[in-house]
């Protein structure tokens, strides 16, 4: 009997161990594997590289990063770390082929640069805080009027420029790097003849040309040569409305004294012809009649930052751009 009862319990032990083996293997059969915990994969991480050899989704990832920083300060030392900006703080002055698409160039594509203009600078048009990076295409686009008529009247909004620039030169540019491009608000006087700094008013862009105040910073050009006469000491007022000097003309000593730049002569037109800003010059000269045709704000040819010319007159197109 003693025996029976020994066996009986030895069963019992022998069914009990199979049931926790069982729980502890899911139930599973006692030779296969028990599962293992998934591998952690490093984060993915754009290496650092040469601006040129980074591709336009490279560089909007990028940005993005630079833009969610809870700071310039910050911004700036990601920018750092993917080599936009130098050990001694400076924006890099590399630049990036791209390829645009123009039936009067050999194998209908012309080849141009670009460059940085500046870091956290422009503000996204769809609300959602600053693009990380601003790009300028170093030369022209290409030679435009800015309207088909003598007319300042719509200013940058209602230009035809800006609208060749939204519709047709985007097509001029490879599908990725359309892509990459970031709708970020302007500020321009879009009234034409004012002088009211309300008349400054914002307009969303993927593609847009440099204000007065973006290159040249604060300027007081008609202040200086018509002193207090009642018209002109407005003038300086609606232009240095239209935005904040960029860090690439800052660094590279562009002032409102209308001093010329090697920067601005090298980088702003393409030959002999003068190169456009958007803002239109917002006096309407003495003399005129009411509507009278009034001038854009040009580079001249030179590099100097001061100019005028007629809206059909054909001048150099720089684009900005951010991603």
């Amino acid at each position: 009997m003693r025996k029976t009862i020994a066996a009986l319990c030895c069963f019992l032990c022998a069914m009990l161990l199979l049931g926790s083996c069982a729980r502890s293997t899911g139930g599973k059969a006692h030779d296969e594997a028990p599962s293992q915990e998934p591998v952690r994969q490093e984060d993915d991480k754009i290496e650092p590289k040469e601006l040129d050899e980074y591709s336009w989704e490279e560089l909007s990832q990028i940005s993005t990063l630079i833009a969610s920083a809870p700071s310039d300060e910050e911004g700036r030392k990601v920018a750092q770390s993917y080599g936009l900006v130098e050990a001694d703080g400076s924006l890099t002055d590399q630049t990036k082929r791209i390829f645009v698409n123009d039936a009067r160039a050999v194998n209908n594509a012309r080849a141009m640069d670009v460059r940085l203009a500046g870091i956290r600078h422009d503000d996204r048009a769809d609300g959602a805080g600053k693009a990380g990076l601003t790009f300028m295409t170093v030369g022209a686009l290409d030679i435009r009027p800015m309207n088909n008529e003598d007319t300042v009247a719509g200013g940058w909004e209602g230009s035809a420029l800006r609208a060749w620039l939204g519709t047709e030169a985007l097509g001029m540019f490879d599908e990725d790097f359309v892509d990459a491009l970031v709708e970020v608000n302007k500020l321009t006087n879009n009234i034409g003849f004012t002088e009211a700094v309300e008349s400054v008013t914002s307009t969303p862009d993927r593609l847009w040309v440099f204000s007065v105040r973006e290159v040249c910073g604060d300027v007081h050009w008609d202040i200086e040569e018509y002193q207090q006469k009642r018209g002109y000491q407005e003038v300086d007022g609606v232009l240095n409305a239209e935005g904040a000097q960029y860090e690439v003309f800052a660094r590279a000593g562009v002032d409102g004294n209308g001093n010329s730049s090697e920067i601005l002569s090298l980088e702003s037109s393409t030959g002999a012809s003068p190169t456009w800003y958007r803002s239109p010059y917002p006096f309407e000269y003495l003399g005129y009649t009411t509507g009278s045709p009034g001038y854009y704000c040009r580079i001249t040819a030179s590099g100097y930052p001061e100019s005028l010319g007629f809206p059909t007159d054909p001048s150099s197109v720089v684009v900005c751009f951010c991603v």
